[in-house]
């Protein structure tokens, strides 16, 4: 057993290792320093050396660990290990989204800049370093991964272009930032600012003139890869159909939530009248920050005060202006959780603050996502005791596998549970319509379900993913046609949602059976976070230990 122990153990750190290397901007964002001055090799050569060495990795793990001789928790690692790299192989040899997607070459460019100068994890001189390197090397990066992309779906295509034109803007706003910090380097920094634009607007050129008039296929994975990916990335014993009829049943049964919650409130007015009032209920604009500043408090002290979840010693959550550079792809708010191997656990959630210069129309309009009955819920769900919390439970979690987990399942399941938690507990007391509108996010978890199943499996289109959005879950037309293209490239992610949720409230309900009057919620979570970010399937082999469950 020792010797097994120790073979899967150098493989579970072989695979920590490559992967970074792989993927020196995920390592960055985990807080692996190793490669900050480095973008992927993205090429079509560079990604045939990936596959190849994940092949490898999984049939040595397999003919070397019997998983039967390892403890309990290892088991549990194997698992996981073996369920990321068949996502992984997936991904790359039979989906083929590197060929399908061009976005996650944009995104990766964009994220690998951004990462450096918003994470104080060393000197800003250091990490200006690795940035600058990071621009020079944006047109080199993207040129090569243009290589894999052969004919895009036009879903794909339209949300790359888009991405792609916001590139020069994009680089502009860091070297403002970075020149005010070392102005005596302006040429330098000019210099690599003009590599990185050329990279993005040749990528753009080649996306809207070159592949624009090939553009096609489509963007369903189908109903066997959707499966698989259910079965082996995410552990779960269902089907596509079976997924579909979930998500079908819980929009009735949430709408039937919804008009009862209304009835309570106004008996004379429907629920969606209530929503649409209390949309144009917001904080004044130049009180926004302040606004999530004082709920994110609120929040804290309510799961201290009830004891709901332990607070890891060290945590804070930063409540900041979204910098200029970035406010053009994030609109209204953003979490960026605390790195697993950084020291600092300082999580960040940004707020973009209205913008000014938009019409008044334009304003109110950017001011209704902030509206006072979501603010409660936007706390909940980031902040406490939703990402931020799990997320720094997360990094304390045994084995480095574990945290790099990034099972969504698990994760948005867990933001969506204690949207109900909090309820349950007795939160939402600063607007009486906070219920609806936790509510109506429910009803539009469940469309999730529905269309995740339905686009990939081709029951859907794009046109009937957009309408159910606006007429079932009351989304504006442009945020629903925002949401469904990020659904096309994201197979399995919208459903995970309510379907974490559901496991974590069932396992719950158990746990309650199985202790009677010993259970305790703040232990159960406790127990339940401890595991980190890993299918809710393999939390539940291993909490009973934590709980004293024989």
């Amino acid at each position: 057993m020792i010797e097994t122990q120790k073979t899967f153990s150098a493989l579970s750190e072989e695979f920590v290792e490559l992967f970074m290397k792989h993927h020196p901007v995920a390592a960055t964002e985990a807080g692996i320093h190793d490669y900050d001055h480095l973008l992927p090799d993205d090429s079509p050569e560079g990604l045939k050396d990936r596959a190849v060495w994940l092949r490898d990795l999984d049939q040595r793990l397999v003919a070397s660990v019997p998983w039967d001789e390892l403890p309990l928790e290892s088991r549990s690692d194997f698992a996981l290990l073996r369920s990321r790299i068949a996502s992984l192989r997936a991904d790359l040899e039979e989906i083929r989204v590197p060929q399908k997607t061009p976005a996650i070459y944009l995104l990766r460019a964009y994220q690998g800049v951004h990462f450096l100068l918003t994470r104080s994890f060393a000197p800003f001189d250091e990490r200006k370093e690795a940035a600058v390197a990071r621009l020079m090397a944006i047109p080199d990066y993207l040129d090569a991964a243009r290589r894999n992309l052969d004919v895009v779906p036009e879903v794909s295509l339209d949300v790359a272009v888009e991405m792609a034109a916001q590139g020069p803007s994009f680089v502009d706003d860091v070297v403002r930032q970075l020149l005010r910090q070392f102005p005596g380097e302006g040429e330098r920094l000019e210099h690599a600012g003009s590599r990185a634009r050329t990279g993005f607007l040749r990528f753009h050129d080649a996306l809207d003139k070159e592949l624009r008039p090939r553009a096609g296929g489509t963007f369903a994975i189908g109903e066997r890869w959707m499966n698989y990916k259910l079965e082996r990335e995410h552990l779960l014993g269902w089907t596509c159909a079976d997924l579909e009829q979930l998500g079908r049943d819980h929009v009735v049964r949430t709408r039937t939530l919804l008009e009862e919650e209304a009835r309570r409130v106004d008996p004379k007015r429907p629920w969606r009248e209530l929503i649409e009032e209390g949309k144009r209920r917001s904080p004044e604009s130049h009180w926004l920050r302040e606004a999530y500043v004082t709920e994110m408090d609120r929040a804290r002290q309510f799961v201290i005060d009830r004891k709901l979840v332990p607070m890891p010693k060290g945590e804070k959550l930063e409540i900041l202006d979204t910098p200029v550079f970035q406010r053009v792809t994030t609109p209204y708010s953003l979490y960026q959780a605390p790195a697993p191997f950084d020291a600092e656990q300082a999580g960040q959630f940004y707020v973009t603050p209205v913008d000014l210069r938009r019409t008044k129309e334009q304003q109110a309009a950017q001011l209704m996502a902030h509206c006072t009955p979501m603010l409660p819920l936007l706390a909940i769900h980031e902040g406490y005791p939703g990402h931020h919390l799990q997320k720094v439970h997360a990094n304390q979690a045994p084995t480095r596998l574990r945290r790099i987990g990034t099972s969504d399942v698990f994760s948005e399941g867990w933001a969506l549970y204690c949207e109900d938690l909090m309820w349950q507990q007795g939160f939402f007391t600063s607007d009486p319509l906070t219920r609806l509108f936790q509510l109506r996010n429910e009803l539009w978890r469940a469309c999730r379900v529905v269309l995740d199943a339905g686009l990939h499996t081709g029951r859907l289109s794009w046109g009937e993913g957009v309408d159910m959005l606006v007429n079932e879950a009351m989304l504006e037309r442009t945020n629903a046609e925002a949401e469904v293209s990020r659904y096309c490239m994201t197979p399995t992610q919208p459903m995970s949602y309510l379907v974490g949720k559901l496991a974590i409230t069932e396992l719950r309900e158990e746990a309650k059976q199985k202790l009677g009057a010993k259970f305790d919620l703040q232990a159960f979570h406790g127990a339940l976070l401890a595991s980190g970010t890993i299918p809710p399937s393999l939390v539940r082999e291993e909490i009973w230990a934590r709980l004293g469950v024989a």
